[in-house]
């Protein structure tokens, strides 16, 4: 059995912020929460719940279309929404999955419950605020698939990592997601092979300089990550 959806898992997401302790708990109550191990995927079609929220780990957000060959199209960190594909997209359409990077805890969301957090004014309003930055989020990974160059792909895909997960130090903008060159490659649509050389062209340009799979930007980044992290 699945265990009750802890709150204090939850009080310290961005998608709680502003709301009282009291409200967070009366919102989470009787909703259930599954864990999830490493390497395991998770498909938000498969359960009766209207969204996810990811109160611990990270996932990778996989696109299988008609290859049959999943793509990672982006990560999705702790306080976000996943939310269920509508069925007449999800009859026809390509799979969508999640697959735990680490160990992950989702709270399953009903719809009644979705509406009833939506009709309150602080957690309504961070509902859409987090909604919202996820789908520019897609939108941006999209655009970045467009770019006829892989160096130019994995450069942009570091960036866009970077502005939501970098750390700005002496050096540059340091991400330390530690990616394989594997993940990269799935994320920017490309081989892992040409991924390792292209990482090597941009750290041989000065762009990024990578040890231990951990990656500095050094150059480039325009908008520099803020929070706690900075």
């Amino acid at each position: 059995m699945t265990p009750a959806a802890d709150p204090v898992l939850a009080a310290g997401l961005e998608l709680f912020r502003g709301c009282p302790d009291e409200l967070v708990r009366d919102m989470l109550a009787g909703l259930r929460q599954m864990d999830i191990d490493p390497g395991m995927s998770f498909d938000v079609s498969s359960t009766d719940a209207s969204c996810c929220v990811l109160v611990r780990g990270r996932l990778a957000l996989e696109f299988t279309g008609v290859t049959d060959h999943p793509r990672v199209i982006g990560l999705v960190e702790e306080g976000d929404l996943l939310v269920r594909p509508v069925q007449s997209w999800a009859s026809v359409g390509p799979s969508m999955r999640c697959r735990a990077i680490d160990a992950s805890s989702l709270v399953l969301v009903d719809g009644e419950r979705l509406g009833a957090w939506v009709a309150q004014p602080v957690l309504g309003e961070n509902v859409v605020h987090l909604l919202s930055a996820q789908v520019a989020e897609r939108e941006l990974a999209i655009a970045i698939s467009l770019e006829p160059s892989v160096e130019r792909r994995v450069l942009r895909k570091l960036h866009q990592l970077a502005l939501r997960w970098g750390r700005v130090t002496p050096d540059g903008v340091r991400l330390d997601l530690r990616l394989t060159h594997q993940e990269l490659a799935s994320m920017v649509g490309a081989v892992r092979e040409t991924v390792t050389l292209a990482m090597g062209r941009l750290q041989e340009q000065g762009e990024i300089h990578v040890h231990n799979r951990t990656v500095t930007i050094l150059r480039g980044l325009e908008d520099r990550p803020q929070g706690p992290g900075t």
